[in-house]
């Protein structure tokens, strides 16, 4: 079969494959030296689908959103009213919104004409900073609402997240780093779980494709550390399912260990009070 409309030659010598998962189109750069790995997740195609039902008319944020995933199955699959992708890299960042344009899906503050027979509903913003201190900003934005010192009137375009993603990369390489890595994940966890609407509650997919944290105590250890991260962020979590990478993965525990790296939960977020 003819390829070529899959395929499209970029400047630099590097060839942008366009990949379809789910029915979304990504743009992928497989042969690159600066893509992570292959340029795109596989491992994470059920999963996108997954959290994509629980995001009807909800407000998303997807943290280390990579080429914008989970955000645009939230948008695509999901019908979800608003989503926030959010990044360290600038390329990450670009390729994201590559992806939404290339779906027609309307972004934030981008001045790219799309067709409007094209644009898919809903409303797509990619943000390139880190996700410790995007969080950070967002708690203090949100304990300033909740002062009676402060106007309403100036913070009320503030979003409640209905629904959050947290896929940060691999924070424990080796089973040595486990402990600075669980503290780690700990901080990460607790600031997502408090950005959670506090008078809704809502939904938290947590993941880590680090083996160590996924394999310690037979995957216990890292639904544990969610739920003391929920006690430090004063939150009450409910774990709803656990989910590993997507089929064409294999696991076999006696013939590759490794195969067993991701976990993604899923958790309820009871509102306050």
């Amino acid at each position: 079969d003819d390829d070529s409309e899959n395929t499209l030659d970029v400047e630099g010598g590097d060839e942008c494959i366009i990949l379809t998962e789910n029915s979304i189109k990504y743009n992928s750069y497989p042969y690159s030296k600066s893509s992570q790995k292959t340029g795109f997740y596989c491992d994470q195609r059920s999963n996108r689908f997954l959290l994509s039902q629980y995001t009807n008319q909800k407000n998303v944020l997807d943290l280390c959103c990579y080429s914008g995933g989970f955000a645009l199955s939230a948008i695509i699959h999901g019908n979800a009213k608003y989503c926030c992708g959010v990044d360290s890299s600038y390329d990450a960042i670009d390729l994201a919104i590559e992806n939404a344009r290339l779906n027609g899906v309307h972004v934030v503050n981008d001045d790219e004409e799309v067709e409007d027979n094209e644009r898919k509903s809903g409303k797509i913003e990619f943000v390139r900073e880190d996700i410790a201190r995007f969080m950070k900003d967002k708690l203090e934005q949100q304990a300033a609402t909740s002062s009676s010192h402060i106007d309403s009137s100036s913070t009320n375009n503030l979003t409640e997240y209905d629904v959050i993603i947290l896929d940060p990369p691999k924070l424990a390489p080796t089973i040595s780093g486990l402990d600075r890595a669980s503290r780690k994940y700990h901080a990460l966890n607790r600031d997502a779980i408090k950005l959670i609407s506090p008078t809704k509650g809502g939904i938290l997919m947590t993941c880590t494709c680090s083996g160590a944290m996924t394999q310690k105590d037979g995957g216990q250890y890292f639904l544990k550390m969610v739920s003391n991260a929920a006690l430090s962020a004063g939150r009450k979590v409910t774990l709803l399912s656990v989910h590993g990478p997507s089929e064409c993965h294999s696991q076999c525990v006696a013939s590759f260990p490794a195969g067993a790296y991701l976990t993604a939960a899923l958790f309820h977020v009871s509102p306050i009070g």
